[in-house]
């Protein structure tokens, strides 16, 4: 993997950074970032499933305030 890294992407780890060094840290924090949201958003998503009835409690019942067109009636 070190020599992959040395031939190909031209980092060398001899504690001198240069801007093939920044930008391969820069991109791999972005991944990172996006690994750990894209987790985030899984586990809300596993979450909302475990429990359905929390979102469509009421969802059954006609609001008696508002017609068909979803508009206020004016009472």
């Amino acid at each position: 993997m070190r020599d992959f890294l040395k031939d190909r992407l031209l980092i060398d780890f001899d504690g001198i950074w240069n801007i093939y060094e920044i930008v391969a840290a820069f991109i791999l924090l972005v991944l990172a970032a996006l690994i750990v949201l894209g987790l985030v958003k899984l586990v809300k998503k596993v979450i909302k499933k475990a429990n359905p009835r929390k979102d469509t409690i009421f969802s059954h019942r006609k609001n008696k305030y508002k017609n068909s067109i979803g508009k206020k009636n004016k009472y």
